[in-house]
């Protein structure tokens, strides 16, 4: 499995003193897995312009050389392009180095940044406009071919779910991608730390994860300061959230939720996630596993430094990391911590976070989302427990007394059912 790299700069420049062609053509790579906006086939005719007649003229003599078009991309010669910077969206522009960058497939020329009104000198330079076709294509009247892809199958096979076979096939190639991505060093808790114990960031990705912090708090800014918190606990597809809103009666909009997973979708939506050839941003986002932990404990110490009132989503594989929590919510004068479990067997933990990736994956093959979060299976069987139905079960019971009011609901039927509760005053 190939991990994207960025491409040579200079490869496809062309150098002085290369012999020109009679009629030169201009040719067009085709569609890339990874492109946003594919560029669109164009003949020598469709580079002229447009109020010109469309007769042929006289021919010029064979040996005059052709005049380029005037709206032809400038002279690869005279200002070779390179890759831009790939920064998430609220990060600083200052012209420093970003931790991500924006890849080009081997061999394609990327888009000339040349735009005639962001050329005046009275003003700053802005972002390059989005790349439209000059014309439609001959062929089919479909919409959808002329959609951006991000991959090189056609408009069909994208839109047509894929079998169980090939669904087993590409689970493969996630897995196999993941293994290579580790095996070159490509996790951000590697990539982008600067101490043996990988616990120092430098000092960009340090203001790209405070960015992001600002932006996750400040969508909270009407959460009340109330000291209140809850933890909610269960694997994967329990239906943590489901149970809160719909039977405990929890109102969301009073509380600030924090779950690492949910972390790891703004990770990939701000280009944070180490880019793998064949996988979609959060098929890869296990990557920045570690990162994701430190960005959510991050946003946390900050809520509870004003009391803002806090959801911990977590799974509670961890007895330890769960009793940190409460200490953490405790020393921060804490007056409520509730404590909530939504409990399920772990094949049904398996089945569920295999479909919502599918079902994420699907999506992004049609062009929405980000894809779906790919967690191994083996991640989850590993949960086993002989006396309870997991060991996130057992982390529970052993920190449960130190909530001020706790309860545990059962999600393998129909809809959850209330199972324990103390009903504490």
């Amino acid at each position: 499995m190939r991990i994207d790299q960025p491409p040579d700069p200079a490869g496809d420049v062309a150098r002085e003193g290369d012999p020109v062609p009679d009629e030169p053509v201009l040719e067009h790579p085709a569609p890339v897995a990874g492109d946003t906006e594919p560029a669109e086939p164009r003949t020598r005719h469709e580079h002229a312009d447009p109020s010109e007649p469309t007769e042929p003229s006289e021919e010029s003599p064979p040996d005059a050389p052709s005049e380029p078009p005037e709206d032809s991309p400038p002279d690869e010669r005279d200002s070779p392009e390179t890759g831009q910077l790939d920064r998430p969206a609220d990060s600083p522009s200052n012209g420093g180095a970003s931790d991500t960058q924006e890849e080009l497939p081997n061999g394609e020329a990327p888009t000339p940044n040349v735009d005639e009104e962001s050329t005046q000198p009275d003003e700053a330079p802005g972002p390059p406009p989005d790349p439209e076709p000059a014309e439609k294509p001959d062929g089919p009247d479909d919409e959808d071919l002329l959609q951006p892809t991000r991959d090189a199958t056609s408009s069909a096979d994208r839109i047509r779910p894929l079998n169980d076979e090939e669904w087993a096939e590409h689970l493969t190639e996630v897995r196999d991608g993941l293994a290579q991505a580790r095996r070159e060093g490509l996790i951000t808790s590697k990539l982008y730390t600067i101490d043996p114990d990988r616990r120092e960031w430098t000092a960009n990705r340090n203001r790209i994860q405070g960015s992001l912090v600002a932006d996750l708090f400040e969508k909270a800014k009407d959460v009340p300061c109330d000291h209140s918190a809850i933890i909610a606990g269960g694997l994967g597809g329990a239906g943590k959230t489901t149970v809160l809103t719909q039977h405990a009666g929890i109102d969301l909009s009073r509380y600030l939720m924090i779950n690492p997973d949910d972390i790891k979708e703004e990770m990939a939506r701000r280009g944070m996630i180490p880019k793998v050839d064949g996988l979609s941003p959060m098929e890869a986002a296990d990557l920045a596993h570690e990162e994701s932990s430190y960005i959510a404990k991050r946003l946390a110490l900050r809520a509870s430094a004003e009391g803002k009132n806090i959801i911990w989503d977590i799974t509670m594989s961890s007895t330890e990391s769960t009793e940190a929590r409460i200490k953490e919510l405790r020393d921060a004068e804490y007056t409520r911590i509730d404590g909530l479990f939504v409990d399920i067997p772990v094949e049904m933990s398996v089945e569920r976070t295999d479909s919502r990736h599918r079902e994420g994956h699907e999506s992004y093959r049609s062009g929405k989302g980000l894809g779906g979060r790919y967690v191994p299976p083996e991640v989850i069987t590993s949960q086993r427990d002989p006396e309870w139905s997991c060991q996130n079960r057992r982390t529970y019971e052993s920190v449960k007394d130190g909530f001020d009011n706790w309860s545990i609901y059962d999600n393998s039927g129909d809809h959850p059912v209330l199972i324990e509760s103390p009903q504490r005053a």
